[in-house]
Parts: C-alpha cells; structure tokens; sequence
C-alpha cells in the first residue's frame, strides 16, 4: 500500500515539476525576464500571494544584470527558495543557498549569463530561447530541490496549488 501512495506522490512531482517549467516559460515568453518568471511559477505553484513589488525588484536581474554576471533565472530561484523558507518556516541554513547554486552549475555549466548565452546556437539566441530554456530548467531544478527539502516533511497536497 505504501508503494502504491508513493508512486502516486512521485507522479504528482512530476506533473507538479513539469507545471512549474511550463509556467516559467509561459512567463518568459509574456515578456518577463529570467529572475521575474521563475518568482511568478513559484508564486503560482505554491500559491504564494507574492506582492507585485517583489516581481518588479526582479526587472534588473535579466542578462546577468545587464552586465553579463550571475544568472537572473539562479537569482530568481534563490530569492523564491527564501520566500519559501520563510513562507513554510524551514529554517534553511545558509548554505543551502550555495546547494541550490551548485545544482545550477551542474544543470546549466555556469551561473555566468555570458557565458550560457556564449555557449547557446544561433537560433537559440533568436528570441531569447534559449534563455527561456535556461529558466524553465531553473523553475524546474527549483520546484525538486524545495521538494527534496520541504516535501518530505509536508504531504504534498497541504502547501501546493496545482494538481
């Protein structure tokens, strides 16, 4: 019996994850940046009530800062793992930011915007797909690490929105 809630449990992350990735990128290609559309899936996903202020804070972020730097999608996956943190009170230590980070570079390579757009094709710097990919990845990457730490403890069914 224990297999079967499991099974099921592990089917609704997956669908959940998948959710998480579609919304990132729906965001994206609405005209949202990188940062701003994984704090708006994670907002949606965990029906989090998020202040529209808070999306704008994330306006600056895209292309690394304008700058070529760190990544805007990581940025917004770290600033949504706080709001999770605080949200369902976890009490996260502070190098699960540096976790979070390290399962980025092992995901994307970097965390340097510059050099993922470097590495990315023509067509895939058309439009920006290939930052789209990039972020949808992150929301997803996101959505299992925040499972991985909070969804053990909680049913899954008490603290998301989407089914």
């Amino acid at each position: 019996m224990s297999e079967i809630i499991e099974l099921k449990n592990k089917n609704e992350q997956i669908k959940l994850k998948k959710k998480m990735e579609e919304l990132a990128a729906k965001y994206f290609q609405e005209g949202y940046n990188c940062c701003q559309s994984v704090l708006l899936a994670t907002n949606d996903v965990w029906k989090l009530e998020m202040d529209p202020m808070l999306i704008s804070a994330g306006k600056f972020f895209q292309h690394g800062m304008s700058s070529g730097s760190t990544c805007g999608a990581l940025v917004g996956a770290q600033m949504a793992l706080g709001i999770l943190n605080e949200r369902y009170g976890t009490k996260l230590k502070n190098k699960t930011a540096n976790t979070l980070f390290n399962e980025f570079v092992g995901a994307q390579g970097s965390t340097v915007c510059k050099e993922l757009r470097k590495k990315q094709s023509l067509t895939e710097k058309i439009g920006y797909k290939g930052c789209k990919m990039i972020t949808l990845t992150t929301a997803g990457i996101l959505y299992e690490f925040w499972e991985n730490i909070h969804g053990k403890e909680k049913d899954l069914g008490n603290y998301s929105n989407l089914k």
